[in-house]
């Protein structure tokens, strides 16, 4: 029996650990400052306009049983809905999105609530005028994995189709509203870049497409892939990245619906270098859009434990500290 204890303390010790590590992080998930506490949401996309950020998701009222996908403005000094679309037959606008400076393109969206059948369309939102409209134009693959970039001319969408073993690069011009297929080359091992939705980010002339532990780099001038000379410890899936002008910071991901990472990693392609950075994210986090301000970088809902999360997570990337702010003080929404 006394040679038992010490196993026995051990046992417990090594619970109560993990004890505390889930009550904390339940704890830092209840506290982490909320985009809106009014509804159960699922953010679909989120873009920074210059002067603010615009995030779009459907949203289940509470108290009401009913579904609308919102538009949220969020800037120093208010935060708005500005557009509710109830949803019933008509299609839920967002897979994933783009900023050209002018308006926000938004390719592919849903059916309808409570179906998973993948739309064709492709959205316009002028955010000056509260315009959302569809354009005259289709999703060559809308059952897809999507990502895309915009590079001040073109968007780029990375597409691989459900049921296909392909994989495909289309130029989408904004002015003719066409969609352009590409003569691509990847790296082998490059499986699915649509995966990539929320960690696909242009920096510096050249997209970076986080895949697993690897990076892939595009290049848009000899429509090629490779992959990038470093490698991330870990083989996470569906990490949000976001590019400063400090490097491209990568965040969480997920290996199971239980599994998910508050890892944070700095990646400057000039120096060829990777650094995972001292904080980490309040609780583990996947599937979240990133968007850098200029000053902060924000990470907008996503997963977290299998389930839709309905905070605004603020890293000041320059003091590598998680601060517990919004863009705006809660009692001037």
């Amino acid at each position: 029996m006394r040679k038992s204890l010490p196993f026995f303390l051990i046992l417990v010790v090594i619970l109560t650990g993990i004890a505390i590590i889930e009550f904390s992080e339940k704890n830092s998930l209840r506290e982490s400052p909320k985009l809106d506490d009014s509804v159960y949401l699922h953010v679909r996309f989120a873009v920074w306009t210059g002067k603010e950020l615009i995030v779009g998701a459907d949203v289940f009222i509470k108290g009401k049983n009913t579904n609308e996908f919102w538009i949220y403005k969020i800037s120093e000094d208010k935060k708005e809905v500005a557009l509710r679309i109830p949803i019933g037959n008509r299609p839920i606008p967002g897979e994933t999105a783009v900023w050209t400076e002018r308006e926000i393109l938004i390719f592919g969206g849903t059916e309808n609530e409570g179906t998973t059948y993948q739309t064709p369309d492709v959205y316009s939102y002028n955010p000056e005028t509260n315009q959302l409209r569809i354009l005259n134009v289709s999703l060559p693959y809308p059952n897809s994995g999507k990502a895309v970039l915009w590079n001040g001319r073109y968007v780029y969408l990375f597409i691989k189709p459900e049921n296909l073993g392909e994989k495909f690069v289309y130029r989408f011009d904004p002015e003719r509203l066409r969609f352009e297929k590409l003569n691509v080359t990847y790296p082998e091992g490059f499986g699915n870049p649509g995966t990539c939705g929320y960690s696909t980010v242009w920096y510096k002339d050249r997209g970076y497409l986080i895949f697993r532990d690897k990076i892939a780099v595009f290049d848009p001038h000899s429509l090629s892939f490779k992959w990038f000379n470093a490698t991330l410890p870990t083989m996470y899936y569906a990490r949000s990245a976001v590019a400063t002008e400090d490097g491209i910071f990568i965040f969480g991901g997920f290996l199971t619906w239980e599994n998910f990472s508050r890892e944070i990693f700095k990646f400057n392609p000039e120096k060829n270098s990777l650094e995972k950075m001292k904080s980490e994210l309040p609780f583990g986090i996947a599937q979240a859009p990133a968007v850098w301000n200029g000053r902060y970088v924000y990470i907008i809902g996503g997963y977290s434990n299998g389930r839709d999360v309905n905070t605004i997570i603020t890293y000041d990337y320059k003091l590598d500290k998680i601060e517990k702010l919004l863009l705006v003080k809660e009692n001037q929404r």
